[in-house]
């Protein structure tokens, strides 16, 4: 289940003109395709559900409301199209394989789609119902065996809530919860499932967090309660499901008496407080394990160790943008994250590092909103009482990844940025933790790259990169695939830094494999290649 949810990749649909490029040389034996005629006005993007199909969505010409559903095969050869009418503000939301069928939720602001594709890649069932765009809520879908699946979404009937439900494979409901406030509005923020039960984490505009726990079988509901406070607030980030069944979150907490906590910034006059928390619960509603980790006494020390960037470490409260919960060989588990920063365009950190401001209103620099700029790679393992063993942070070898302006878009924008390094799990050896397959550039080289996050094998590569040393070419002793080389530094020549790899992404295939794209604005076309997880 982790496993599979780790590989959900979400792709940004606005595009950038991009100046001139090259493909590196790359193995005479890799698979490759091209798809001509995708007008930038009407593409959205290549995906994948799961690392087992791919699919796009085409918008018809002149037509607002028609979009083409088109299904890849591993093999990169079109297996069906499927037509779907959406209105004006469409939303194409989450997409999960349940048994050998691909789930697809859309999402219109007054009502839901959900919609099956079959093997061949042909529409096997539709079925709509009330459902809203609600405070940045989510849906969320969960295979639950047998070709069953739940879905929790947001609806509004006069009062703000989120609706659980079970359907099985011809999209018949089994099973369905409402939740609604008399006051106020919830938002969907996670949701994870088995056979056994669904957990729903829902927060409220009052500012508290509530987890529900649904019987997989029957909906019966075993558990609806606050999230345990003790002497803190707790406010979730990231959420799985650990191998016993049992809800695992993370996040930030803060002491009760403060309201919001810091993740991002301090100074002397505003001491860092609060930290990381991880949370294990069950359906019982009694934690298996609380564990609070301070920033000042336990997280400051270890995460700016060895930063990517000395001028531009993350102070006493760094923030950690969390990927995945790993069940650990042996026991226990590990958490996998990023660290980022906040800091306003006028940074002058930031220019330091090499970042360029954002256009004011005139057209010309100025003040700009804030911004999170992811930094290095960390890895937190614990024990399986919750107990955290070890701490490291890997320095990345290249330039700051930003996800540009975050404030509108909220948490939710924040999840959905493609340009963060990260890109999915692989599983070489099933005896140790998954491997890293991540995304950057360094110098003009686009680039691909695998760590090992129980090992220190990486550390030398990333201090051979550092931004002050010259380019190193792409090669075996780096253990590193150079998918493209650019005619400029993306960073220094384009507003808005990384706005270029917005035409690129790397998504997960079969095993050892994973499928490279690029987007071209100016021919209209997309270059897929099935390319081998690079690392050794």
């Amino acid at each position: 289940m982790i496993g599979s949810y780790l590989q959900r990749l979400v792709l940004r649909s606005g595009f950038i003109v991009l100046g001139a490029f090259s493909l590196a040389a790359l193995p005479a034996a890799a698979q490759e395709a091209t798809i001509s005629d995708l007008g930038a006005s009407y593409y959205r993007g290549f995906r994948t559900v799961e690392g087992q199909v791919y699919f796009m969505l085409r918008q018809e010409r002149n037509v607002y409301d028609l979009f083409h559903l088109e299904v890849y095969g591993r093999n990169l050869q079109k297996k069906g199209t499927t037509d779907v009418r959406l209105g004006r503000n469409w939303y194409q939301g989450d997409a999960r394989m349940v048994g050998d069928q691909a789930v697809f939720y859309f999402f219109t602001g007054k009502e839901g789609l959900l919609l099956t594709v079959d093997a061949t890649g042909q529409k096997f069932k539709e079925v709509r119902f009330p459902a809203n765009d609600v405070w940045m809520s989510q849906a969320v879908i969960m295979p639950a065996g047998n070709g069953d699946f739940y879905l929790a979404y947001p609806f509004d009937s006069g009062n703000t809530g989120y609706a659980v439900a079970r359907y099985g494979p011809d999209l018949s409901v089994k099973w369905k919860k409402d939740y609604a406030p008399e006051k106020g509005k919830y938002r969907v923020r996670f949701a994870q499932a088995d056979a056994a039960h669904v957990y729903v984490v829902a927060d409220h505009t009052k500012g508290t967090f509530e987890v529900v726990c649904l019987d997989g079988p029957t909906g019966a509901e075993q558990l609806h309660q606050d999230l345990p406070a003790e002497a803190t607030s707790l406010t979730p980030t990231f959420a799985g499901l650990g191998s016993n069944g049992h809800l695992l979150l993370t996040g930030t907490y803060a002491e009760t008496a403060q309201k919001t906590p810091l993740v991002s910034v301090s100074s002397a006059n505003m001491p860092p407080r609060g930290g990381l928390f991880t949370l294990a619960l069950g359906p019982d509603g009694k934690p298996d394990f609380l564990t609070r980790l301070s920033y000042a006494q336990d997280l400051a020390g270890k995460l700016n160790t060895r930063s990517t960037l000395p001028q531009f470490t993350v102070g006493e409260t760094p923030g950690v943008k969390v990927h995945a919960f790993l069940p650990r060989p042996g026991g226990g588990y590990a958490l996998l994250g990023e660290t980022f920063k906040t800091f306003s365009f006028t940074d002058p950190q930031y220019e330091a590092a090499g970042g360029v401001r954002a256009p004011g209103l005139n057209g010309t620099a100025g003040p700009g909103p804030l911004r999170r700029d992811i930094l290095d790679f960390v890895v937190f393992q614990f024990t399986a009482q919750g107990q955290l063993e070890s701490l490291r942070r890997i320095p990345k070898p290249y330039k700051i990844y930003s996800d540009q302006a975050v404030g509108g878009g909220g948490n939710a924008e924040f999840n959905n940025k493609t340009v963060y390094a990260y890109r999915f799990l692989y599983q070489r050896d099933p005896a140790k933790l998954p491997e890293v397959v991540f995304f950057n550039w360094h110098q003009g080289l686009l680039y691909v790259n695998s760590l090992k996050p129980a090992t220190d094998a990486r550390d030398n590569l990333f201090t051979r990169r550092y931004l002050d040393q010259p380019a190193v070419p792409g090669g075996p002793d780096l253990g590193e695939l150079t998918v493209r080389t650019y005619s400029n530094d993306i960073a220094g020549a384009i507003d808005y830094a990384p706005a270029a790899l917005f035409f690129d992404e790397v998504l997960p295939h079969a095993p050892g494999k994973f499928l490279y794209s690029h987007y071209d604005p100016a021919t209209s076309r997309l270059h897929l290649q099935v390319l081998d997880v690079p690392g050794n």
